[in-house]
């Protein structure tokens, strides 16, 4: 039995050996593969410009889904202001609660509504922090931001109130296109 302690001790020795020069090692290797903070390119508006114009009167909304037609008033009403997104189209923004909204598509031209990315969005959770530097409820907040003269549209929120996140959509043959999505963070103070 005390042939087995020794040995045992020794086994022990020799594995203590073995990790004081192998962990300086893995340490080295370790930081060299490890995934370095990347920067996150974030899609800009003008990478997205769009210089069609439309000037005429705008088409009415054409409300053939049921879901349109549940908001007929304030799609109407929204579609009548003219474009304000992509050249001709319009986004019609409604709420359906504190920190919550839905919106519609519109194309001004023919008044063809086309689908949402989100039925509703979640934005007022105060303790998310989109981009790195938005938060709900902060001077400059935004939980939609598009142009007349571009085809990127940005949400940020919780589409269906899950997967908080900032995504960003081209508009292209009438579909929004997700072409990016950046996982929105918990915010800490400092």
């Amino acid at each position: 039995m005390g042939r087995d302690i020794q040995r045992s001790i020794l086994n022990y020795a020799e594995t203590v050996n073995v990790l004081r020069r192998c962990i300086p090692m893995l340490c080295i290797l370790a930081t060299s593969v490890w995934p370095q903070e990347a920067r996150v390119t974030i899609p800009r508006f003008e990478d997205f410009s769009t210089t069609e114009k439309f000037e005429s009167k705008p088409a009415p909304p054409k409300l053939v889904r049921p879901e349109d037609r549940m908001f007929r008033t304030r799609i109407r009403q929204g579609a009548s202001k003219g474009p304000n997104f992509a050249g001709h189209y319009t986004i019609v923004e409604w709420g359906c609660g504190s920190g919550c909204l839905s919106i519609a598509v519109v194309d001004a031209k023919d008044g063809g509504i086309y689908p949402s990315p989100f039925r509703i969005l979640w934005w007022g959770r105060p303790l998310i922090k989109y981009e790195g530097k938005f938060t709900a409820y902060e001077d400059g907040f935004q939980p939609l931001s598009y142009r007349v003269d571009s085809s990127l549209f940005i949400v940020r929120g919780c589409p269906e109130d899950s997967n908080c996140a900032s995504y960003f959509y081209e508009l292209t043959r009438s579909q929004l296109k997700l072409i990016r999505t950046i996982v929105a963070v918990p915010f800490t103070t400092p």
